[in-house]
């Protein structure tokens, strides 16, 4: 999935699902994790690929200053109508958008892994830059063995929306297909770039960055019906890095 592809996916998941679908008390705990995980005072922030803004607005009522780059128009008009002091709301391409500041922290939240290898490398030089001296940036990475393990399964989600898991072994993507459940043929998929612990710690590596941290994510357990919020780093769906300058 280029950019193009994740624009047009992202924007149409907004348009029939995003709008009204909300879960505060996820996003809230999401901003717990990222202040608990980055381990020492911070003040600016930058997130990257913030959708609606949920989490920029979390950490935004827990003082922070809140900077987000969002690549679908209508998102960022969607964030932007709330007025949320301390957040300011960025339309564009963190593969090419300038931002001529750093900040103390640098968030990716699910969703790493648009684009070539190559473009994953830019895109972590470029948090790199964007990083002070004594930040962090604590990104999501998508696990293959998990998406291998669960490649078929479907579950049906709020709203009447299905989806697939899938994973496209030739190059090390999974792919999540979304459709309306009384729309079958009107399916959309987004594809995402998994990493190992040792691939992603390499190719950090590259851009001048070390891991020095990892935090594994949740699992779903199929066969109970059941997630789990904590999983091995083996078994995780996805896992966080921490990473700072070298």
């Amino acid at each position: 999935m280029n950019i193009n592809e994740a624009q047009l996916f992202y924007k149409t998941q907004f348009d029939l699902y995003g709008k009204d679908i909300n879960y505060p008390e996820l996003d809230e705990g999401l901003a717990a994790e990222v202040v608990e995980q980055m381990g020492r005072p911070f003040t600016s922030v930058l997130e990257l690929g913030a959708g609606k803004g949920n989490l920029a607005r979390c950490l935004a009522g827990r003082g922070k200053s809140v900077t987000t780059v969002e690549l679908v128009p209508e998102m960022v008009e969607y964030a932007r109508q709330l007025h949320t002091l301390g957040v300011t709301s960025l339309c564009g391409s963190f593969y090419d958008i300038e931002l001529p500041r750093q900040f103390d922290a640098v968030l990716y939240m699910d969703g790493f892994g648009v684009g070539t290898d190559a473009e994953q490398l830019q895109l972590l030089r470029r948090i790199c830059d964007w990083l002070h001296n004594d930040g962090a940036a604590l990104i999501d990475i998508y696990q293959p063995a998990y998406w291998q393990r669960t490649s078929g399964r479907t579950m049906t989600l709020p709203g009447d929306v299905s989806r697939t898991y899938g994973y496209d072994e030739a190059l090390d993507r999974m792919t999540d297909t979304w459709w309306s459940t009384d729309r079958p043929d009107e399916k959309m998929t987004q594809s995402l770039a998994c990493y190992l612990p040792d691939d992603i710690h390499d190719l950090c590596k590259q851009a001048d960055l070390e891991i020095v941290a990892y935090f594994p994510g949740g699992a779903m357990d199929f066969e109970a019906w059941e997630y789990h919020e904590v999983a091995s780093l083996a078994e995780c769906l996805s896992y966080r890095i921490k990473v700072v300058k070298v």
